[in-house]
């Protein structure tokens, strides 16, 4: 079976089958990152427990705007951080002192998420 980047440049005109195996394949990563990252599963348990807390607090419009801004902003940074230690890990399987320094810069990518994620649940939630 060819590899996924192979079947991609392969097939460049538009077709709805290419789009929905765009889509099946960022499923695919989805599911590879949750299983396969400790910090996703955590931010699973968060994300499902915010949004529960959400709905039993009453939240309104700006608020659930926020939370929901600042879910996507740690999923994607968390995401982004997981595809370039894949990327630095295939490419530079030996330790190696900038490759190290990209993955620290990315994980404080997910921090600085988290952290406004928390600055904006204390917002939100502070008069429940």
């Amino acid at each position: 079976m060819k590899h996924k980047t192979e079947r991609r440049r392969r097939n460049q005109r538009f077709s709805l089958r290419a789009r929905l195996d765009s889509f099946r394949y960022a499923f695919d990563g989805l599911i590879t990152m949750i299983f396969e990252q400790h910090n996703a599963r955590i931010h699973l348990v968060v994300t499902l427990a915010v949004l529960a807390l959400g709905l039993l607090t009453g939240l309104e419009s700006i608020e659930w705007m926020m939370v929901i801004l600042a879910i996507c902003l740690v999923w994607m940074a968390e995401a982004l951080n997981t595809a370039l230690e894949s990327l630095a890990d295939a490419a530079v399987p030996e330790t190696h002192e900038l490759v190290a320094k990209a993955k620290d810069v990315a994980a404080a990518a997910v921090l600085i998420a988290a952290a406004f994620s928390v600055i904006v649940a204390l917002w939100a939630f502070w008069p429940f």
